[in-house]
């Protein structure tokens, strides 16, 4: 059963509707959510699917894409289709497209914040991949690697995915930051007396030792989750 036929079957059980109701109540014929949910109409218009999603108080993406019988789920995709930051396949409606970024930057007061810049294309999600990372498409973004610092396992020009909302540094996790305003992935360690290591895979970099004194300079932007070389 695909996600859209579980959710419309799931909101009209909760709302003690059916078919003959629903085409009273919101003008969808009987017949279009029949095929619907026996999967004979595998693709509906977004016109249609907002009668259902306006009645049930959901939105379009919630019923194509949201398992709504998973409370943890729920909204995890709601935003995306307004959203700046993804874009949804008009084709292939499963598919999340992620824009690759070619620059982070210090932005805000003190440079405590970061931005994205540079958009130089796009990489394709199917929703399963969110789901299975827990993220919101909103909080995944795609960065360029800017050198080989991290090589083999990160090499320069290299797209990498970071979570943005996974800022809690975890021993031995790779993690995209901004230190003294040059953004970099290092594999961070927790060291004794507050003090962080930051360690690239390539033996030419030696590793940075973070202090308890000079964490100001180190801005945490997100940990590394996907890699894709060219």
């Amino acid at each position: 059963m695909n996600t859209l036929i579980k959710n419309l079957d799931h909101l009209m059980h909760s709302k003690r509707t059916n078919a003959t109701q629903l085409q009273d109540d919101i003008g969808v014929p009987q017949t279009t959510t029949s095929r619907i949910l026996n999967g004979t109409t595998v693709n509906p218009s977004d016109r249609t699917l907002k009668k259902y999603a306006d009645y049930f108080g959901v939105s379009v993406a919630d019923l194509r894409y949201n398992d709504l019988t998973n409370e943890e789920n729920k909204s995890l995709l709601t935003p995306i289709v307004n959203s700046n930051n993804v874009r949804v396949k008009e084709r292939r409606r499963e598919l999340i497209s992620i824009p690759i970024y070619s620059v982070v930057f210090c932005c805000g007061d003190g440079n405590k914040d970061f931005g994205f810049e540079e958009i130089k294309g796009y990489r394709d999600f199917e929703e399963e991949f969110f789901i299975k990372a827990g993220v919101r498409p909103e909080d995944f973004k795609l960065v360029c690697a800017v050198n080989d610092s991290m090589a083999p396992y990160i090499n320069d020009k290299d797209e990498v995915g970071v979570i943005l909302s996974d800022k809690e540094l975890k021993d031995g996790q790779v993690y995209a930051l901004l230190l003294d305003g040059d953004r970099m992935f290092k594999q961070v360690f927790l060291e004794g007396g507050g003090n962080l290591r930051l360690h690239s895979f390539n033996d030419k970099y030696p590793d940075k030792i973070i202090t308890a004194d000079n964490h100001e300079s180190l801005i945490i932007i997100g940990r590394q989750y996907f890699r894709a070389g060219h």
